[in-house]
């Protein structure tokens, strides 16, 4: 009798077991999202992909990114030459990574003037060198100079060195020397394009000066003869095809300087301006058809074939610095109220010289640099850089004996001093102001 009922409440505790199993499954699949969708198929729904969808997705990505790149390469298509490409791999992607910066100077000094910083990399002419290095600070070219006044000019990865008042001189890629000439008479000024073609200005015979143009291949495709100016400034557009050049003389005892525009196919010149009771320090190609003249009281734009020039005026305050900007085809002028150049105005145009923006800056401004919007001067051993806006927005130390500054980036520059070429990060003015407070408490 027990067995037997023993039998019947294992038999019931199978079928009970057996409808709970049932009815949980059964439960589970019936489990509803918000949407009324089984969870499963909802779930299938929301993050399964068809090959089909994924596949657009990926090439839409892969557009967006090549268009990107596309635009890219086309703001910047004057850099992207076989030369600039290889020297960016040869010496930044395979390059040693150098001991780093501060670099010390070859030689015993380096002229503000003979210092550049191109494409991230520095060059510059010493009383005994020509020196270039990479971005990681390695030095990758170390060319003796025949003279002991140099003067450097350089246009991306080409460089011209020679001597002043002498006939001897050198043009240099990034990596080599690549030819030593002398000119037939004193040199007086020069300029290089990118592209390898470069001028000289020289002692003239039988005339005031004389203006030399030589190919890659050094050969002369162009000259000059000025009659009536003495030629001290002169600068290639960017393909080499034409320069413009400025030169003084004496007007009944005033100084009067000249300004020409030559084309290379043409003997005459395509423009030719005259400026009364200013001397012309200075000129820059920093557009397709425009150059700026810095001169002693204002400066001067000239557009190609143009009637005019457009007169840019100091206001009656002294020039402390000026600086180029042929990549944002711009130019900014340091301008100072007081005779020690302190208190300087900073302030920026465009190739057509109209102002940009206008800054009051407390500082002095002992070297000069543009950068993306950002202007930085150097006053002491100390860089300040304002933004598009006038504000301080960046400061930094640069070291003893800084000398020349060359901004890189919005917070950062590289720095000549005396006897080193160094690479500094600035710090945000908040920051800064910041990390004083937290020291002060």
């Amino acid at each position: 009798m027990f067995n037997k009922m023993k039998g019947r409440y294992t038999e019931r505790k199978k079928k009970i077991k057996g409808r709970y199993e049932e009815r949980k499954k059964q439960s589970d699949r019936k489990v509803l999202s918000y949407e009324d969708v089984p969870l499963d198929d909802y779930e299938q729904e929301k993050t399964d992909l068809s090959p089909k969808a994924v596949k657009k997705i990926i090439l839409g990505v892969a557009v967006v990114l090549l268009a990107g790149v596309l635009v890219l390469a086309f703001a910047n298509r004057d850099k992207l030459t076989w030369d600039n490409l290889s020297v960016w791999w040869n010496y930044d992607v395979l390059g040693n990574a150098g001991k780093g910066f501060p670099v010390n100077i070859v030689g015993s000094e380096v002229e503000a003037r003979n210092f550049c910083v191109t494409q991230g990399r520095v060059a510059y002419a010493s009383d005994t060198s020509f020196i270039t290095l990479n971005n990681s600070g390695s030095e990758v070219a170390n060319v003796q100079l025949r003279y002991s006044k140099p003067v450097m000019k350089s246009a991306d990865t080409r460089f011209l060195t020679y001597g002043i008042g002498e006939k001897s001189y050198q043009i240099q890629s990034f990596d080599k020397n690549e030819f030593s000439g002398d000119a037939e008479g004193v040199i007086y000024t020069g300029d290089i394009a990118s592209n390898g073609v470069y001028c000289l200005v020289e002692e003239g015979n039988g005339f005031f000066s004389e203006l030399c143009v030589f190919d890659q291949n050094n050969n002369r495709i162009f000259k000059y003869s000025f009659s009536e100016y003495y030629i001290t400034t002169v600068s290639l557009n960017h393909d080499g095809t034409r320069c413009v050049a400025s030169g003084i003389t004496s007007d009944n005892g005033a100084v009067k300087s000249g300004v020409y525009v030559l084309d290379f196919k043409k003997e005459k010149p395509v423009s030719q301006y005259s400026v009364s009771n200013d001397s012309i320090m200075d000129c820059k190609y920093i557009g397709g058809n425009r150059a700026v003249f810095i001169g002693e009281k204002a400066a001067y734009v000239a557009t190609d074939g143009a009637e005019d020039i457009k007169t840019v005026s100091y206001e009656d305050k002294l020039l402390v610095n000026y600086c180029f900007s042929p990549s944002s085809n711009s130019f900014a002028l340091a301008l100072s109220k007081s005779g020690d150049g302190r208190k300087c105005t900073l302030k920026s145009y465009t190739e057509n010289g109209d102002e940009i923006n206008s800054v009051d800056n407390p500082y002095g401004a002992q070297s000069f640099s543009v950068s993306r919007g950002y202007m930085a001067v150097l006053d002491g051993n100390t860089v300040y850089s304002y933004n598009s806006s006038g504000e301080l927005s960046f400061s930094g130390d640069a070291g003893t004996g800084a000398r020349a500054i060359a901004m890189t980036a919005d917070n950062r520059a590289c720095v000549l001093s005396v006897n080193q070429i160094r690479m500094i990060e600035l710090e945000r003015v908040e920051e800064k102001k910041d990390s004083s407070s937290d020291s002060a408490n």
